[in-house]
């Protein structure tokens, strides 16, 4: 008779065969993968090609692109082979051009087997072609020597892991091309127009403003938003010779003597203020004063100010906005997010001022808050240019791992979610590619280094066709003085009107046809350098 706990028991057994099958399945994967491996390295596999006397080296090192993928045999019409014959004839010498290049490699790989090739072939020239997988693997910097790999062995890798990369890579490698811009934006992704509702704005003075220092103000905020401060404080102190009595003016004064370093001269500014208020409590000086008490790092004493301006003003968004600013400097996090919140849903058009400092304090605590400020800001304002700005700068100081998780539980409209989808896409394509390029840039540099410390002169190249890895290598070999051979601009020039296909295999590499071209033009970039090292 059936027992209360066999349902139980049923399903504890189909929990653990279901975890047992997710782990043979990994290790069938796994395993598959790694034959495949070890089948591909035996097939392209070359053998060591015996340096004869009196034999000159080339040693070409990357990824398939020198190993000569897309061609009908890379052993003798890869780049390197056709390269070799064309320097034998060229020169008249006995060249042996070293095909180093191992298909998957990226810089990282390079850099490791580098040593062991350098010791073992001696080349005069060492030419690098590679970065491209760099794009999709996003591998770790090396930072310091270590031990020299022998390039001739099998290297054992994780390779689900590289396989999740490369198809999160959007399958980007080496022999596909860039990923195409984004289709053009249309109508629905204009920011959508806001009405403020900012009733205070309009409050007077309690004396008219002089039209002249109101200009001369303008002008200062003017050169304020562009970083000038020097001319700002020229242009509030013109505008307080014609108006001394202007709060806003007292102000800015505050704000850019600080700025300047110029403490002893803010002071009177500030001192002016806090004696009209005490003298009759008045919005703008109110206001001007709390403003200037923020500047100053006075956080209690504007949030004091602030409280009696509220009091009576409770509609006025920007004082709303530094004392949450204020109280986020005393650590009073909860309530710096209602003060800020309060002067979002008075004037939420004001990005600026409310919305990215709510994303800056509160990302600075808790990450996924000021996501969802970002996110939530995007639905209301359709701002996909500001919202992208500020998804860069929270990933940038604290990480992107929460951008998508956090996107995936906030609830939207569809078409709301399907833009803010794509921003993100974006951002994190965009982070990718930059750590990549900064990995490869390192690498390149160490390659070349190492190349030279062995008695080599390294040369880059750079891809035929247009790829991500060719700007970065054009820029380390301008910022380190090496010779670099553009082998994509050259290439593009000698087609001499036939058509890019012709050149290049259904993978993307070249074909035979295109690795010819592309060891002729290697051939005529070495040639002036063989002729100054032989003298």
């Amino acid at each position: 008779m059936p027992t209360a706990n066999a349902p139980r028991r049923r399903r504890s057994r189909r929990l653990v065969f279901a975890a047992w099958l997710v782990v043979a399945s990994a290790v069938l994967l796994e395993g598959t993968l790694q034959i495949g491996a070890f089948v591909v390295w035996s097939m392209e596999r070359r053998p060591v090609p015996e340096i004869a006397p009196g034999h000159d080296v080339v040693l070409c090192v990357g990824d398939s692109w020198t190993h000569g993928m897309g061609s009908s045999d890379p052993t003798t019409l890869g780049y390197p082979a056709v390269l070799q014959s064309l320097l034998r004839e060229r020169t008249g010498r006995t060249w042996t051009v070293v095909n180093g290049g191992l298909s998957g490699q990226n810089s990282r790989d390079v850099l490791t087997r580098l040593p062991s090739q350098l010791a073992e072939y001696r080349p005069r020239f060492v030419c690098l072609l590679v970065g491209q997988n760099d794009f999709w693997s996003v591998p770790e910097e090396i930072r310091s020597d270590g031990d020299a790999i022998d390039h001739s062995a099998y290297r054992f890798r994780w390779r689900i892991p590289r396989l999740v990369a490369w198809v999160s890579g959007k399958l980007h490698g080496a022999g596909q091309a860039p990923a195409a811009a984004p289709p053009p934006r249309g109508p629905e992704w204009a920011p959508r127009p806001v009405t403020p509702v900012f009733p205070y704005g309009n409050v007077p003075m309690k004396r008219p403003q002089n039209q002249a220092a109101r200009g001369l103000k303008q002008e200062g905020w003017r050169l304020d938003e562009r970083k000038d401060v020097a001319g700002a404080l020229r242009a509030f102190e013109q505008a307080l010779a014609i108006d001394d009595k202007d709060p806003q003016t007292r102000q800015a004064l505050v704000q850019l003597c600080f700025k300047s370093g110029r403490l002893d001269d803010a002071m009177p500014h500030l001192d002016w203020l806090v004696a009209e208020w005490a003298s009759g409590p008045d919005f703008w000086i109110g206001r001007s004063l709390v403003i200037a008490y923020d500047a100053l790092g006075k956080a209690q004493d504007a949030i004091d100010v602030a409280a009696k301006v509220l009091a009576t003003h409770p509609d006025d968004a920007m004082t709303w906005r530094y004392r949450g600013q204020a109280e986020f400097y005393l650590g009073r996090h909860d309530d710096a997010k209602r003060s800020l919140d309060e002067a979002i849903r008075i004037s939420p058009e004001r990005w600026s001022y409310f919305w990215r400092y709510k994303v800056s304090c509160t990302g600075q605590r808790d990450v996924d808050d000021g996501l969802r400020t970002i996110y939530t800001a995007y639905a209301v304002l359709n701002d996909a240019t500001a919202a992208a700005d500020d998804l860069r700068a929270l990933a940038a100081a604290v990480g992107d791992t929460r951008l998508r998780p956090v996107l995936e539980s906030f609830a939207c409209e569809p078409a709301v979610r399907m833009r803010l989808t794509r921003i993100v896409d974006e951002v994190l394509a965009v982070r990718d590619g930059e750590a990549a390029a900064r990995v490869l840039a390192a690498h390149a540099r160490r390659i070349a280094v190492t190349a030279r410390n062995a008695g080599a002169t390294p040369v880059f190249l750079v891809y035929p066709f247009v790829q991500e890895a060719s700007a970065t290598l054009r820029a380390v070999s301008l910022d380190l003085g090496i010779d670099a051979i553009d082998v994509t601009t050259r290439f593009a020039e000698r087609l001499g009107g036939r058509s890019v296909v012709d050149f290049r295999a259904p993978d993307g590499h070249c074909n035979d046809a295109g690795y010819r071209l592309m060891a002729e033009i290697v051939a005529e970039g070495l040639a002036p350098l063989i002729e100054g090292t032989n003298r």
